[in-house]
């Protein structure tokens, strides 16, 4: 999903930051585009990971509890 990857068209962003941020930034070489679009993948990441989680919390939690009462499937196969 990295966009160092994909031929995506951008789009202009007005944005405001720290000034401070920005001048260290800026010194350090830090490419702000690409920073933010890292960032930006990565906390829709974590945002679909969770809604997942929410989604199928349920049927996650009937799973467990099924595993706790009967344990694992094949379980009688296991050789160790």
């Amino acid at each position: 999903m990295h966009s160092e990857t994909t031929a995506e068209e951008k789009s202009p962003v007005n944005l405001r930051i720290r000034t401070t941020l920005k001048n260290k930034a800026k010194s350090l070489g830090v490419n702000l585009s690409q920073t933010l679009e890292r960032s930006l993948e990565d906390e829709i990441s974590r945002r679909e990971q969770l809604e997942w989680l929410e989604a199928n919390r349920q049927a996650i939690e009937a799973y467990n509890r099924r595993i706790n009462e009967r344990g694992p499937a094949l379980a009688a196969y296991r050789s160790f």
